[in-house]
């Protein structure tokens, strides 16, 4: 470029007397990204780059006002936060300039994100457009919160599953705070939130639940399922609540720009995940959909496997009603007849004394019987945190050789590194004891059971083989099914609610033949 042209100020003509639109024309010439220039609110020059971008000429936009350019150019949805800006030139020039996003809509029609920067130079107003589609909403926030969301379907219930994603965005160093929607309630009900110190210091905004219609109010596209991004977050509060509750909210908000993002289950919608930052851009709202998309999944999944439950549980009750009269009547039965000949007492004390034995030994195969029942129709709602699987391997042989119950049998427990689960500690260990249990009474006296400990992939697990007698083919198809089992004295309930257990915490029970010659039984659950 002639070095006459390189010497022009923002104030001045060019050395040949052209006047200023002149000047700054050969100003943004230079620069590689789209730029107009703005003097007293209106167009005087753009560049080369600027037409790539938008698809607008110069000489579509010189001369033109900046409200009826923001009219031309400007998705409507993008326009209030702009025009608010171009009015207030002086606070600009005050701060020194000002930034926003926006949507750009070419002359055919076709609408691209761009970040608007507006920065002062002498007596004009210098307007950069950035091309916003190459901005990642952070590679590592985007990978994160894939991963979180990954996580959400191996939660037990509703609540876990909110508490964790606005948990995973506080880690990345958002505000998030989860606003529910109920059918049957016309404000709006406040879940978990969560900043990047923590919980929310203050919670004067329960003092005024917002009304349910904000949502679709403030974000036209709720319905649709779409995020809407907001750069205005002072008027998104005065919108949203009574005076006197907004002039002590404004204080409390962390930023201004904020996204929300509409959650469903199913067809109907559950909330809404709002997200505050600084950092926030239109493509963030896009990230943001997407997590509150699968967060509803997650919930739907909990539902569909509560509802899977349930029907398993009364099917099993159902079953239960068939079998108890014979599961029962042979205990009861001998129980009756000892007494009986008790009762008589033509007998020796050796006699009595085995008559005794029987009454107890039935009468505990009779508790036993009804806590299975129990334990099997009762619903499970696990507490998960993560817990060493190693601490409860030995917990559960403890417990199973202070009651006897595992008798001469050896079982072999490799020693190594601790290996997290995501489990509910007293659950699994119940889980635990009783696959034991079943390999003890299902082996001999001086059987060898092998229990291994292991972490792959997504699971970690406990695996029990022993050298008992093989199991049938139908049998082992069936095995963890209520009432299914391979021992004369056996209720088949014990297995039944170790899958139950496992499948309540996200982690299922498979059976298998061991190398041993017996049975291999494997619980899985998510690893921590």
């Amino acid at each position: 470029m002639p070095k006459q042209k390189r010497a022009t100020s923002a104030r001045g003509k060019r050395s040949g007397g052209a006047p200023r639109s002149t000047a700054h024309r050969v100003e943004i010439d230079r620069l590689p990204i789209a730029t107009v220039v703005s003097r007293d609110g209106v167009l005087v020059a753009a560049n080369a780059a600027y037409e790539e971008l938008t698809g607008w000429k110069e000489s579509d936009i010189r001369g033109r006002g900046s409200e009826d350019l923001i009219a031309a150019l400007i998705d409507p949805r993008d326009r209030g936060v702009l025009e608010h800006v171009t009015r207030n030139r002086a606070a600009v020039r005050e701060r020194g300039g000002a930034r926003v996003w926006c949507r750009v809509t070419s002359p055919t029609g076709d609408a691209r994100p761009v970040r608007v920067e507006l920065r002062p130079v002498g007596d004009a107003t210098f307007v950069f457009l950035l091309d916003a589609r190459p901005e990642a909403f952070g590679q590592e926030v985007t990978a994160g919160l894939a991963r979180a969301a990954g996580t959400l379907s191996r939660c037990a219930t509703e609540d876990e599953v909110l508490e964790r994603a606005v948990e995973a965005l506080a880690d990345f160093g958002f505000t998030a705070t989860m606003l529910l929607w109920r059918e049957d309630d016309p404000l709006l009900r406040y879940g978990p939130s969560r900043s990047p110190k923590g919980p929310p210091a203050s919670r004067v905004y329960e003092a005024a639940r917002p009304p349910r219609d904000i949502l679709v109010r403030l974000n036209p596209s709720f319905m649709e399922r779409r995020s809407a991004f907001f750069q205005d977050g002072v008027r998104l509060v005065r919108e949203a609540y009574p005076e006197p509750i907004v002039e002590k909210l404004l204080p409390l908000l962390p930023a201004q720009r904020m996204v929300q993002a509409p959650i469903f289950v199913g067809d109907a919608p559950y909330g809404a995940l709002v997200v505050t930052s600084d950092a926030l851009s239109p493509l963030a709202a896009t990230a943001l959909e997407l997590f509150g998309e699968l967060i509803g999944k997650a919930i739907e999944t909990i539902r569909l496997r509560a509802e899977n439950v349930e029907r398993e549980r009364l099917a099993a009750l159902g079953e239960a009603a068939g079998v108890m009269a014979h599961e029962v009547r042979n205990p009861v039965g001998a129980i009756m007849n000892a007494l009986a000949l008790l009762h008589r007492g033509d007998h020796a004390a050796t006699e009595s004394r085995t008559l005794l034995r029987i009454i107890s030994e039935e009468t505990a195969r009779l508790e036993q019987l009804v806590t299975q029942l129990l334990e099997l129709g009762r619903p499970i709602a696990p507490r998960p945190r993560a817990f060493a699987l190693e601490e409860l391997t030995r917990r559960a042989l403890r417990l199973l050789d202070d009651r006897g119950e595992l008798g001469d049998r050896r079982v072999d427990v490799p020693h190594g590194s601790e290996t997290l689960a995501w489990i509910d500690p007293d659950l699994a260990e119940l889980a635990l004891v009783n696959v034991i249990r079943n390999a003890a009474q299902s082996t001999e006296r001086h059987a060898r059971l092998r229990l291994h400990v292991a972490a792959e992939g997504a699971c970690a697990s406990w695996t029990l083989e022993d050298d008992g007698p093989g199991i049938p083919d139908e049998i082992l198809r069936r095995l963890g099914q209520p009432f299914v089992t391979t021992r004369a004295t056996g209720t088949g309930m014990g297995l039944a609610v170790v899958r139950k257990i496992a499948q309540a915490s996200g982690g299922r029970l498979l059976v298998a033949r061991s190398e041993l010659g017996g049975a291999k039984l494997t619980l899985e659950f998510p690893r921590a």
